[in-house]
């Protein structure tokens, strides 16, 4: 007969795993690239996933927490970089933590406005420190910040989901409806998505370069 301090059968002795929202979120964000949701959280914290919702309100409250941790530690630029370098460094750093974080980053972007709300507006008011007025300077930091989130996404189609060192089948048969000509052009695009998309960049930032220097001229005129 078992005693009555012996576990029952089919419990794991030990412990419960202590949870906390801040374990969750860092949970979600070591999930990386992979699809998140509250079971695999669960699984990765060995917990039941009815647990979470004590710290958590929804999926989409846990990833827009994860994004707002994510963005949170990665550094802004350094204005004494020059407007122009400044944004070239934003934009690097969100391209490669939306390419990291992929998993995190819902096609809607939902989670990922909030989240970066707070880091936008240190974008602008560093910019307008930089010489921009302050319409000008949320139209540079909006035009870069679409641009690349546009971009990431674009980059992550190309891979097979199955197989990110793989390109995905859809654009492997989008390019066969190119003519030869054209098909050459997009295919070198598709084989090298990030340098295409600073190219794209630099056509943003000569057209604020040139819209800055226009101004510029317009107030030096007697």
């Amino acid at each position: 007969m078992p005693s009555e301090t012996s576990p029952r059968p089919g419990r794991r002795p030990g412990p419960k795993p202590r949870l906390s929202r801040e374990k969750i979120i860092g949970a979600a964000v070591e999930l990386g690239i992979e699809q998140v949701s509250v079971q695999a959280v669960a699984t990765a914290l060995n917990a039941a996933p009815a647990s979470l919702y004590r710290y958590v309100d929804s999926l989409d409250d846990l990833i827009g927490a994860a994004l707002e941790t994510v963005f949170r530690a990665a550094p802004l630029p350094s204005p004494a970089l020059g407007w122009r370098r400044y944004l070239e460094t934003e934009a690097a750093t969100r391209f490669d933590l939306l390419i990291r974080y992929a998993g995190l980053v819902p096609e809607h972007h939902t989670g990922l406005v909030g989240a970066a709300t707070l880091r936008f507006e240190r974008l602008v008011r560093d910019l307008a420190g930089l010489g921009f007025t302050l319409d000008e300077a949320v139209l540079a930091a909006d035009a870069v910040v679409d641009l690349i989130h546009d971009g990431a996404t674009q980059t992550l189609r190309l891979r097979d989901p199955a197989d990110p060192e793989r390109r995905s089948t859809a654009i492997t048969d989008s390019l066969a409806l190119y003519t030869p000509e054209v098909r050459g052009a997009v295919e070198r695009i598709a084989s090298a998505p990030r340098e295409h998309l600073w190219r794209k960049l630099d056509v943003v930032l000569d057209g604020l370069a040139v819209r800055l220097g226009t101004r510029a001229d317009a107030d030096a005129t007697p």
